[in-house]
């Protein structure tokens, strides 16, 4: 006989970003939460079964946060389409800022009278206290015909409460007949709803200009100041920028060494030469290309959530939105930017606190054009080897061009942003019309855990899923088929100097080795691309060999320097690129003229900066967005960037030098 299948009546959490909402959710529903996505679009849902006693439960649901009955982003357009479907079968919570009742009151108000089942959370009832605010919730409960709780989620007062009120409304029928009212009327529900807030507040006793506020008047005189404030606001982000990209190297430094030891380990236990290059080539390799962003992005968020729990980051935007409104961004795009120069894949994931999903897009579009850390290996190399030694004082040329890297990113991201908004005529909503500034707050330790916790552990399944995929399926192309003609004899060479036991025969077996896995590169399945897209990269000066390292550099573009040492049968090429900048320099033509020169030099670093080299931020990228859709038109447009500038760069370098 099969067990009939009870679903449990849902209690939605509705309220404004930064009432304590998800504090609420996360002292109800324990450790039992469940975190998925809205259907059809990236908007996270959190679930969790409350059980009250046997028999006795009920799912609870978090809603991303909403202003008003008119979405202003993805996440308010999702939040209110769930309450749109979900009016006549669940109960809604909504969750106030007891500090700032007037005007939070004004949407469970309009809920009410478009006929939804209300239960009014008046949160941070600690903080309304101090503030010697006295709230008259019995009165307001009379008045509204809604029932208030007075609570605070921070410190667990009055949640069981309502948590007991909540079990008794669940497992009542609803008799009332709803009060419908149109839902297109709101002008009119707004009108009476601010009539009705404003009533309500009547009830409350204590001071209006409350201490909370005067304080964050203080505060936002400093912050918010026209020349201190943008002084502090850089030094925050500097140390952010510094977190990101020197605090996370020490941990990222010791799992890089971790997976080379058990790489190590593992080639030394498994004889198999093709199970030992599968595990550790294809296996360990995409694990590792994910596991070595995780101290990043850890901090990333641990930083990012202590701005937004304190109060900090709204602020921010404020300051930077004025800056960014030109090129139809707002003033949350900077930290996304800023990170993405030390790795565009936290950089995309912090896009997150863009409310405007159209203005999140465009960010994680252009995320990829900042010069990240992984570009570095491949600019110090080229720039090491082609570019003079010239000194202008203390300064360098190859340090101008290096810096002149960073700038040209800055640079082509906005004009890339400024495209895309001109391209997109609907108009942007400006951050400064509906950006709410929260209090000042001391960030909830426990809540600002859970929420680095989440986003890491986010990354790591979901993302890690789709990088470790495609870096396996890069390794199979560069491996199989594994044979050329010919092999038997060069590894009996290498055998037999082997078989010497001398130091010249060591090194000369050492020779023959990086020969025959260069010889295994060229014939690979990935070796045979390249050379079929070696014509459609020759005008950008590029043979066959930089085609197969550009191949290569989309497992991450720091791969494109040990491929070329393949290629060129150099062995393992790390820190000291010394042998191969001379085997670049010399390396002939059939002609007999030097096969790299300044222009292939240029071209490169050109096509570098501006192409989606990383299959790590297209996973993160269709992670982020739900779809591959996004990633598709990123790596189209980057790499038609990349390709014309390269072009333009190369031709124009070969002319003038000629």
């Amino acid at each position: 006989m099969t067990a009939a299948i009870i679903h449990a009546p849902e209690v939605i959490l509705a309220g404004r970003p930064n009432s304590g909402k998800s504090t609420l959710f996360n002292r109800l529903a324990s450790a039992q939460q469940k975190v998925g996505n809205y259907a059809g679009c990236t908007v996270e849902k959190k679930t969790a079964l409350v059980t009250i006693s046997e028999g006795v439960s009920f799912e609870i649901t978090d809603l991303p946060g909403v202003y008003s009955v008119k979405a202003n982003s993805l996440d308010e357009e999702v939040a209110l389409r769930h309450l749109e479907e979900k009016r006549d079968s669940s109960r809604i919570v909504f969750v106030l800022d007891g500090n700032n009742l007037e005007q939070e009151l004004i949407l469970p108000l309009i809920l009410k009278k478009r006929g939804y089942d209300i239960a009014i959370a008046v949160n941070m009832m600690d903080e309304v206290r101090a503030n010697k605010r006295i709230l008259d919730l019995t009165g307001m409960t009379d008045l509204a015909g809604v029932p208030f709780f007075p609570i605070s989620a921070k410190t667990g007062e009055g949640v069981d409460s309502l948590k007991k009120f909540l079990a008794r409304a669940v497992t009542a029928k609803r008799t009332e007949a709803a009060e419908l009212m149109p839902s297109g009327d709101v002008t009119e529900l707004h009108r009476n709803a601010r009539t009705k807030a404003r009533e309500l507040n009547r009830l409350n006793k204590g001071p209006r200009e409350n201490t909370l506020m005067a304080r964050d008047a203080r505060l936002d005189s400093v912050l918010l100041h026209p020349i201190i404030g943008p002084v502090i606001f850089f030094l925050t982000m500097f140390v952010l920028f510094q977190s990101i990209f020197t605090w996370a190297a020490p941990v990222s430094d010791l799992l890089k060494d971790g997976i080379a030891a058990l790489s190590d380990l593992l080639k030394a236990k498994v004889t198999n030469e093709l199970l030992s290059s599968l595990l550790t080539d294809g296996v360990l390799a995409g694990v590792g290309s994910v596991l070595v962003f995780v101290p990043q992005i850890v901090i990333l968020f641990f930083l990012i959530g202590l701005l937004e729990y304190s109060g900090y980051l709204p602020r921010v935007a404020y300051m930077v939105d004025r800056l960014m409104k030109p090129y139809g961004l707002d003033g949350k795009v900077f930290i996304p930017m800023l990170s993405s120069v030390a790795c565009a894949v936290p950089g995309i994931m912090s896009t997150r606190t863009i409310e405007s999903e159209r203005t999140r897009l465009i960010t994680i579009m252009i995320s990829p054009l900042m010069t990240c850390s992984a570009r570095l290996p491949v600019y110090t190399l080229l720039i090491g080897t082609f570019v003079p030694v010239y000194q202008f004082g203390p300064l360098s040329l190859a340090g101008l061009v290096m810096f002149g890297m960073y700038a040209l990113s800055v640079v082509v991201a906005l004009g890339v942003a400024l495209v895309l908004h001109k391209l997109n005529f609907g108009k942007r909503k400006h951050l400064l019309d509906f950006l709410h500034l929260p209090h000042y707050r001391s960030p909830n330790w426990m809540e600002l855990f859970r929420f680095v916790r989440a986003r890491a552990w986010s990354f790591i399944r979901k993302a890690g899923t789709i990088i470790f995929a495609m870096a396996v399926l890069l390794w199979a192309l560069l491996t199989f088929p594994g044979t050329y003609p010919g092999e038997a004899d060069v590894k009996t060479q290498i055998e037999a100097q082997t078989s010497l036991g001398t130091p010249a025969g060591a090194e000369q077996a050492k020779i023959l080795e990086a020969e025959h896995a260069a010889k295994k590169l060229e014939n690979s399945f990935g070796g045979r691309i390249g050379k079929t897209l070696e014509p459609v990269f020759l005008p950008i000066g590029y043979d066959w060999k930089l085609t197969i390292g550009i191949l290569a550099s989309l497992a991450a573009r720091e791969v494109f320097v040990a491929t070329i040492g393949t290629v060129f049968a150099l062995g393992a090429v790390d820190e000291d690129t010394t042998s191969l900048s001379k085997a670049l320099l010399e390396t002939k033509r059939a002609d007999g003229k030097p096969a790299y020169t300044l222009a292939t030099c240029l071209s490169l670093l050109v096509f570098f900066a501006f192409s989606l080299q990383c299959i790590s931020t297209i996973g993160v990228a269709r992670r982020e967005t739900n779809s591959w859709k996004i990633p598709a038109i990123m790596f189209g447009y980057m790499f038609a960037l990349a390709y014309v500038s390269a072009y333009l760069i190369y031709w124009a370098t070969n002319t003038l030098v000629a």
